[in-house]
């Protein structure tokens, strides 16, 4: 069985790094493999659309197609990465921005077993990471079994405490292929606050209507807000055709293919609207400041 431990940081023996590692600790006997998407040659995705329709690969040669045939050949995914300012570590998001390119792909993938550990080093400051990085699992058509944001400030916090308890529960869970039981319920423990959370892909970014609907952020369910004895409860359809469904899937990858052709077929037209606006050139680099400064200098003048 190969266990693969994806992490997004630049701090080397980091708590994303540490959090795998232990993660991997607990598969003796199997082979254990790591990937730092900042050590990986990662560009950032030009909307060109060149990888529609299906079959064509992104054009831009660097390494995702090494991330993903990695992912496609490996049984058993822990991904890490902490929370930057109230969201998820750039490398990721640079990462999802280019699987646009295998959004209709899921026949390749296996749905592997995945299980997310999300640092963050500021209590209450955890932000949307959380729902980015089920949003990256999602898109690499991983199965998602538990999510954990763990606070975690300084290097080694991951693997101290209570957290080391919580990456064993992880690493248990990813043995046994079963979704923790909280796993698609309405209420979730995020970061030790009982939270409503979508049913369907765990997220808490959720838009409450004023006649009682509920959007998620991040799939598209909706549910109806309900009273229970506890206080609230989100009520659930699961024939709900969701953005992660193949139909949806399926109907995303159609779009992209009419768009692609509406834009071929209107390419002169595009192209003039561009040109009219090509004039207006207000673009300010650093050599430009660097030319103000020097001329500045030289007429005396001094902030």
């Amino acid at each position: 069985m190969r266990i693969l431990g994806i992490v997004s940081s630049p701090r080397g023996g980091g708590n994303s790094e540490l959090a795998v590692k232990e993660i991997l600790s607990r598969f003796p006997g199997e082979e254990r493999v790591m990937i730092n998407l900042n050590s990986l040659d990662l560009q950032n995705c030009k909307a060109c659309y060149s990888c529609v329709p299906l079959g064509k690969k992104c054009r831009i040669g660097d390494d995702l197609e090494f991330l993903i045939r990695n992912i496609k050949h490996s049984d058993k995914v822990v991904i890490a990465a902490p929370t930057y300012l109230l969201g998820v570590h750039t490398a990721v998001k640079r990462a999802l921005d280019r699987l646009i390119s295998i959004v209709g792909d899921y026949p390749k993938f296996n749905e592997t077993d995945c299980v997310i550990v999300n640092p963050y080093g500021y209590a209450d400051w955890e932000g949307s990471a959380r729902e980015e990085l089920i949003l990256f699992a999602k898109k690499l058509h991983l199965k998602v079994l538990a999510e954990e944001t763990i606070l975690a400030t300084l290097p080694g916090d991951s693997v101290r405490g209570e957290n080391l308890d919580v990456l064993h529960r992880l690493a248990d869970l990813l043995k046994s292929g079963k979704p923790a039981p909280e796993w698609g319920e309405s209420v979730q423990n995020v970061c030790g606050r009982r939270v409503l959370t979508c049913p369907n892909c765990g997220s808490s970014l959720l838009q409450i209507m004023p006649a009682g609907d509920v959007r998620c952020n991040l799939c598209g369910s909706m549910m109806k807000l309900s009273r229970s004895d506890g206080g609230y409860i989100l009520e659930y359809d699961p024939d709900w055709e969701h953005h992660f469904t193949h139909r949806s899937l399926d109907a995303h990858v159609d779009y992209l293919m009419e768009k692609k052709k509406l834009f071929l077929e209107s390419r002169d037209e595009i192209k003039a609207l561009q040109e009219k606006y090509s004039e207006m050139d207000w673009w300010f680099t650093p050599e430009d400041l660097r030319k103000r400064d020097e001329e500045g200098k030289g007429e005396g003048h001094h902030e």
